[in-house]
């Protein structure tokens, strides 16, 4: 069996565990399984794979590492089945080893890197299911976040809370001079200064207040609970924009699932981008949910002395009324979360109906408040919830309350129609019906619903939806008619932007294509380079089930051709970075990959309209476009194999 092995605290040192302190010159025997198998992580908290029984351990294997001149550069262990469990190697051939990879699912999760050779780690990283976390070291200690999420900054502040760690607690605090250099205003950054010589204390004082609202030393963390972040612009007055988060609760993993209800909470008043990483503006505190209400970080945060100073109503943010509805909401969705874990869908539909009248109760507030796009915003959850609990099939009186907010117009109205008509196909799709008529059913419900509210802030969701399906459908003339309305009624629209490249791949046979990106290392590539060549342009991402499965078949179409001058170009449309790199580590693949971050919204997905995985482009020896609606390695392959019989080249294609 396999078990996943959570390190508490580190327990070897660079340069006393014997198969890590290597001065690298290898030794004339593998490690043991049982050796490597003794090493863990640097940092606490890392949960990975590891062998617990005997038969398992045995039948693990060690196997040496090799670089692209087959030299040996490390060991690396796997499980009896070939997934990789941990990877140490000398990355950068000076004979010692600076990298130490630990890996869950065969994907790795943790590194701790040396940096500067000193025998001591410099930097480690999360990635993959692990998360995104990098950070520098000094003494195995945490000093400075390189990048970490809202999600894990809060899981960090949990863990150094339970473990009464203030110097990990002091990593993800916003400085006073990292906020100064943001451009907040004076008053905050002395506020926080001021609080950040009392922090101490303050840690103590908080520690033992969720200590005694139920947390102890197995606590973990749940879930960090928040609406959208905030975006002040700079011509509020600061440097740049700043993103932040307001009122954001922190929810403990409870050791007793029936004592969950019960426990203690944090809010955080505020948290702030810095750089690529999010920290809190100051100590979150407690919330005793069956006691005191959250106060709103707008009545003395970031926000209020921005527009304090920009002359505007300080006021405008969450005032105490909606900030208690926000924490009533936050309590109702923690305290209901196993409802929506049951999977059944009387319980699905429990959850969201119910969640409604939380709901209504911050737009009353907000209402209250004069906070229209808060009251808005919530209005449309109540509409998100209510079409949840029809999809879910065990509330048929759903249709009924959003055919109702349909009728009385507006935003909500126009926002509650067409999340009817998405409820609707996702539910008779389920029921598992009469799959064409179902989907005609649905793009006539959308065309209906465009040609009624053509400005509403729906309808370019609706045309890419009708357009998108028709491309699928290989209703092309039907496909480019909704992409051209959408484009030119919504150009500054993501969707808009979309259907203006779809617009041009449509175009692209008989024509020059210009595209270039940067490949994981941070080189160009230009397809104009590749002139005098064949050339597959592949879409494709890791979770892209299709894309993935029909790599195998394209890495022999590949082989089969690239002695007459075949090559390919993979435009990966992963949203991490770490996921391609996971992937190729394990599966590598014989031609660049062009990675830019956004996934399918980023800029290559963007300027050819790219709406499904894979999507292929074959370009000829002269840089011109012979077909581009490529979908399967085969169909690569009878392309080529006529190309590569006709003297003349590839004949031009109507796809």
């Amino acid at each position: 069996m396999r078990a996943l092995r959570t390190t508490l605290a580190s327990t070897w040192i660079l340069g006393m565990a014997p198969a890590l302190a290597l001065a690298w010159a290898p030794p004339p025997t593998m490690p043991t399984v049982e050796k490597l198998l003794t090493y863990r992580p640097t940092q606490p908290g890392v949960e990975y794979e590891v062998p617990t029984d005997p038969a398992a351990i045995a039948a693990c294997k060690v196997e040496q590492v090799t670089n692209a001149k087959g030299a040996s550069i490390g060991y690396a262990l796997r499980d009896g089945q070939g997934k990789l469990l941990c990877r140490f190697v000398d990355s950068d051939g000076n004979n010692r080893m600076d990298q130490w990879g630990y890996f869950q699912d065969g994907f790795e999760i943790y590194r701790d890197i040396d940096l500067n050779n000193d025998m001591s780690i410099d930097e480690v990283r999360w990635m993959n299911s692990a998360g995104t976390r990098m950070a520098k070291v000094a003494n195995r200690k945490v000093v400075a976040w390189t990048r970490i999420s809202a999600e894990e900054a809060s899981k960090v502040f949990l863990q150094a809370l339970v473990a009464g760690d203030a110097a990990l607690i002091d990593s993800v605090m916003a400085t006073p001079a990292e906020l100064d250099a943001l451009g907040i205003p004076k008053g905050e950054v002395d506020q926080v200064a001021a609080a950040e010589k009392q922090r101490l204390a303050a840690i103590k004082a908080l520690r033992a207040g969720v200590m005694a609202g139920g947390w102890d030393a197995s606590t973990t963390w749940a879930t960090l609970g928040a609406a959208m972040p905030h975006l002040i612009p700079a011509d509020a007055g600061l440097k740049d924009d700043l993103l932040l988060y307001e009122n954001a609760m922190i929810f403990p993993a409870s050791p007793n699932n029936a004592a969950a209800g019960k426990m203690a909470f944090l809010q955080a008043g505020e948290m702030v981008k810095v750089g690529d990483a999010w920290k809190f503006v100051d100590l979150p505190r407690v919330i005793d949910p069956n006691k005191n209400a959250p106060i709103a970080a707008s009545e003395g945060g970031i926000r209020s002395w921005v527009f304090r100073n920009d002359g505007a109503n300080a006021g405008g943010g969450e005032n105490p009324q909606v900030a208690e509805a926000l924490q009533a909401l936050a309590a109702y969705d923690k305290a209901n979360q196993g409802l929506l874990n049951a999977d059944n869908p009387k319980d699905i539909a429990r959850f969201h109906v119910y969640r409604v009248a939380p709901l209504n109760k911050v737009v009353k507030a907000a209402e209250a408040a004069g906070d229209a796009k808060a009251e808005l915003d919530h209005l449309k959850l109540s509409v998100d919830s209510l079409a949840a609990a029809y999809t879910s099939g065990a509330y048929p009186a759903g249709a009924k309350a959003l055919d109702d907010l349909a009728a009385k117009g507006g935003k909500v109205g126009t926002y509650a129609a067409f999340k009817m008509i998405e409820a609707e196909y996702a539910l008779q799709n389920d029921k598992g019906g009469n799959f064409p008529k179902v989907q005609k059913d649905f793009l006539n419900n959308l065309k209906a619903f465009v040609d009624k509210h053509p400005q509403c802030d729906e309808a370019p969701q609706a045309l890419l939806f009708l357009a998108s399906t028709n491309e699928m459908n290989a209703e092309e003339d039907e496909a480019r008619k909704f992409y051209a309305t959408l484009a030119r009624d919504y150009p500054a629209t993501e969707w808009g932007k979309k259907a203006a490249g779809a617009l041009k791949r449509f175009d692209l046979v008989g024509k020059p294509i210009a595209l270039k990106g940067p490949e994981l290392r941070g080189q160009t590539v230009d397809v104009a380079q590749y002139r005098g060549k064949t050339v597959l342009v592949a879409f494709w991402a890791t979770w892209a089930n299709p894309a993935k499965r029909d790599l195998p078949d394209l890495v022999k179409v590949h082989q089969k051709y690239a002695a007459r001058g075949f090559e390919v170009v993979a435009v990966n449309l992963d949203n991490e970075k770490a996921d391609l790199d996971a992937f190729l580590k394990a599966t590598p693949l014989p031609w660049p990959e062009i990675f830019e971050p956004g996934g399918m919204e980023g800029r290559l997905a963007t300027e050819f309209g790219v709406i499904s995985l894979p999507t292929m482009i074959l370009v000829d020896p002269d840089g011109k476009v012979v077909n581009r609606s490529l979908r399967t390695a085969s169909e690569v392959e009878i392309v080529l194999d006529k190309t590569f019989a006709t003297k003349g080249g590839v004949a031009l294609g109507t796809k």
